[in-house]
């Protein structure tokens, strides 16, 4: 081989190699429509037989043959493979023939059908129907009767919107001015066209400027996806100059766990390769137009993780996938991200904490989601709860989650995940499985729970939403630990908690600390609830759990999860059937009724341990222990022993404790914050020390001093404060330090 020859041989290996991932989406497409045609015939006359109304928009047409005509339009504007277009055609002259399935006089049933029922009336439907006009509308397999026919149709679906132009910033409202923008493109010469138009800005605008209102997995790709393709058709390729648009993208990378996808929070399902191929779409868009190798990685990533969950892909994923293959850039070469446990990505919009030790599939995961509705997109979110059914979610979407673990993953097993999607509309029976107590996290009610009544009947209601705000407290990477501290405030309830999470990098182990401050006199009950799908062994202060699957997807059984709860003062643990992901699970739970007043404080502590199967429980159990504190329920003292050497866990449950009663600055005093921890001392809101034979490290936020066996590791220094605000002398106090961290030697 000459040298010229060997140069063109590797350039086309590269080039190759370049364009295996947008061949391989292409290859997957076009198997999904081959599929897909041949299963069409069969699935439309199961829908005659079967249809029935739909409670939300009526006329409920099936999405099926809307997503294939939309997949093949697309193969037809990349292949020019008339064939494609046929079968396009055929599919979209047909759709609006289904609507002779449903009685005659059905349109005299609902108030917005005065003017007929529309081909469409399912907004989701809409966009892939008229993008698949568009591509085959020049093609040479339409004749100007077929064109008449589907153009009707799209002006009357279009002009169907208007009857509800639900706005916001959220999924509805941008599938919405997808559709009308794209009909305004399809038929620019129509009466309508410039209303649709003015109505697609008006629907798209909130989305183009500000933060989404919604809060779960299932739904932000399908706002991300419907805004990309609205600024594409609109030519407003701006909206990628946008931090809010940057800001998503990394949102959602940072958040991807070791099955390769973003996890279960809000409305979501495990197994849907829907949603996952939408995010392939939106990492692909974001991975080009940043030059961002992350993002390319990620999109590499949910594909195979879709791929995995739903093989072979439907017409629907096609669809999507089609998205993925226009804005894919294979010049970009994708690269595994390398950061580890951090703030997804702030405490104002995102409000999510991962803890992670990589990226692979085998990496420990741990998601905290302590989102609240927020106090963005007020008047979105009004319009929306005034107007539909959202009574039992979070505008709109969202569950109860806040404080919430919607996922543990160790060794690929799945430890702990969320509850799923509802049951049923507008939910599932008392709130499923959108309430509090169908995530992993603290549940609280008014009252007394009978020692004799089941916990989960005591804390079902209607299951309506109550509005809780939330806050980060706390959130450090520290030398042998990550830990995070995180509030709700229920001030209609009268309390707040704060969940504390330790996670033990080395160990490999969380603890999981539940303070609760009471700040309304009365009877409350307070719950830490877990769910699994088997549980494998219990006793009296502790279980152990795992979940081998769920509905559609197996997990690999390397590992379980043994909860520990080291702090049984007056409370019960126990373990009650429950239903989530559509099947029967455990719900775990340890739970105290009690007379509180104003001011008292509460703590739960759950260990948890990723281990591997087989190994011996009490051997885990025996190296966890309680230490004395000096202000008992204002402080928790936690001892791990780690073979040659012991750590101390140090939580403040009352951060108050510190704060003189005068108003002074600074107004942090020693005396009054110092807690005793067995051998330590320490006023620090948090701390994390380690004793072997020869040394002392410990990490230490929030604090003054720290004290070991009486002698000091650290001390803050006097300084002068004046300014005073009673117009007293300047006077000599000490100003607490972020955070610290050292080894101190013993001999």
């Amino acid at each position: 081989m000459t040298k010229i020859s060997r140069v063109i041989f590797l350039s086309l290996v590269c080039i190759g190699s370049a364009l295996s991932q947008k061949a391989l989406y292409l290859e997957q497409i076009k198997n999904a429509a081959e599929q897909g045609w041949r299963d069409n015939p069969r699935i439309i006359e199961q829908w005659k037989r079967d249809y029935k109304p739909s409670i939300l928009w009526g006329y409920n047409s099936p999405g099926y043959p809307v997503y294939l005509a939309g997949t093949l339009g697309f193969l037809y504007e990349v292949t020019k493979d008339e064939a494609y277009a046929r079968r396009t055609a055929e599919l979209l002259l047909s759709y609006g023939e289904l609507r002779n399935s449903y009685p005659k006089d059905y349109w005299k049933t609902r108030a917005e059908y005065v003017n007929g029922i529309p081909a469409i009336s399912n907004f989701f439907f809409m966009p892939p129907y008229i993008r698949a006009y568009l591509r085959i509308r020049t093609s040479n397999v339409l004749n100007e009767q077929s064109r008449r026919t589907i153009e009707e149709d799209i002006a009357g679906s279009a002009d169907f919107v208007f009857f509800f132009p639900e706005w916001g910033t959220h999924n509805r409202a941008m599938l919405r001015a997808e559709a009308l923008i794209y009909a305004a493109q399809a038929l620019p010469h129509h009466p309508h066209a410039t209303k649709w138009k003015q109505m697609a800005k008006v629907l798209a605008d909130d989305s183009m400027k500000q933060w989404e209102i919604e809060d779960a997995t299932v739904y932000h790709p399908v706002w991300l996806t419907a805004l990309y393709s609205y600024a594409d058709a609109s030519a407003q390729p701006e909206l990628f100059d946008s931090p809010l648009t940057k800001y998503y993208q990394q949102y959602f990378l940072k958040l991807i766990g070791p099955h390769g996808i973003v996890p279960e929070f809000g409305d979501a399902r495990w197994t849907s390769a829907l949603e996952g191929l939408r995010f392939v779409a939106i990492f692909e868009k974001g991975a080009a137009v940043y030059k961002d190798p992350e993002l390319k990685w990620a999109a590499k990533s949910t594909f195979e993780a879709a791929r995995k969950n739903n093989s072979p892909l439907g017409v629907g994923e096609a669809y999507y996938l089609s998205d993925a293959y226009r804005w894919a850039d294979e010049s970009v070469q994708p690269k595994q991200p390398k950061s580890l446990s951090q703030e997804v990505l702030e405490d104002v919009v995102g409000k999510k904490i991962v803890f992670r030790n990589g990226w692979e599939p085998s990496s420990t995961y741990m998601l905290l989601n302590y989102r609240d509705e927020g106090d963005g997109g007020w008047t979105h979110r009004e319009f929306l709860r005034q107007t539909i059914s959202v009574e039992e979610e979070k505008m709109t979407h969202g569950h109860a989650d806040e404080n919430s673990i919607p996922l543990l993953m160790s060794e690929g097993s799945v430890l702990l995940h969320d509850a799923d999607y509802r049951s049923d509309l507008p939910s599932g029976p008392y709130g499923a499985w959108r309430q509090d107590y169908f995530h992993n996290r603290l549940v609280a009610r008014s009252g007394k729970r009978d020692s004799h009544q089941g916990l989960l009947e005591f804390v079902q209601n209607s299951g309506a939403y109550r509005a809780v705000r939330t806050q980060k407290i706390d959130f450090l990477n520290l030398k042998e630990v990550d830990m995070s501290r995180t509030r709700v405030i229920d001030e209609d309830l009268g309390y707040q908690s704060d969940r504390v999470i330790t996670y033990v990098k080395e160990e490999n182990w969380f603890v999981v600390v539940d303070a609760v401050k009471i700040l309304r006199s009365g009877y409350y009950t307070f719950s830490t609830m877990w769910h699994a799908l088997n549980l494998l062994a219990k006793g009296k202060d502790y279980f152990d759990v795992a979940t081998d699957s769920i509905p559609g997807s197996k997990f690999p059984t390397n590992c379980s999860l043994l909860m520990v709860f080291p702090e049984t003062y007056a409370k019960t643990i126990g373990v009650e059937p429950i239903s989530r992901s559509n099947q029967k699970e455990n719900a775990i739970y340890q739970t105290i009724s009690s007379q509180y007043k104003a001011g008292d404080t509460e703590l739960f502590v759950t260990v948890l341990i990723p281990h591997r199967r087989g190994v011996k429980i009490e051997n885990l159990k025996s190296r966890i222990k309680l230490v004395d504190v000096t202000a008992p329920y204002r402080a928790l003292g936690l001892q791990l022993d780690r073979g040659d050497r012991t750590s101390s866990l140090c939580v403040k449950i009352d951060q108050t404790m510190d704060i003189a009663r005068e108003n002074i600055r600074p107004r942090y005093l020693y005396a009054l914050g110092k807690v005793g921890y067995g051998d330590f001392e320490t006023d620090a809101h948090y701390m994390f020390a380690t004793v072997s034979k020869n040394s002392v490290t410990y990490s230490a936020s929030n604090v003054l001093k720290v004290l070991y066996k009486g002698k000091p590791l650290m001390e803050a220094l006097a300084n002068a404060h004046g300014l005073q605000l009673d117009g007293s002398p300047d006077r000599v106090g000490y100003v607490k330090w972020r955070y610290w961290e050292d080894t101190v030697e013993q001999k």
